[in-house]
């Protein structure tokens, strides 16, 4: 399950999320929508622990982000709509590096 627990970012006098929460039960599917600049991506930053709130909490399967982010972020996964790509690297030697990062097993 994911909790979001009134998460505030702030850039500057911008406020980007304003103490957004909500809840994703297992087994569900969530989409955000709305317009360029409504907070979606970051949101969607914050839960993953790429970027911190300003205020709130996000916990993943009982692990706060910020305080277990090793054991939360084993438990999620994410595709920006642009994904962070080398392309020096073939398809392959990707998935290979990406798997190491997340320490999947070789098998």
């Amino acid at each position: 399950m994911i909790e979001v627990k009134e998460i505030v970012k702030q850039y500057g006098n911008h406020l980007a999320v304003d103490h957004l929460s909500f809840q994703v039960e297992k087994g569900q599917i969530y989409g955000f929508l709305g317009p360029n600049g409504a907070g979606k991506s970051t949101t969607m930053n914050i839960i993953t622990g790429y970027l911190a709130s300003n205020e709130g909490t996000v916990v993943i399967n009982g692990h706060d982000i910020l305080e277990e982010p090793e054991e939360a972020k084993r438990c999620i996964g994410y595709l920006p709509e642009q994904p962070p790509l080398y392309v020096d690297m073939t398809v392959l030697e990707y998935l290979y590096f990406a798997a190491e990062l997340k320490g999947v097993q070789k098998s």
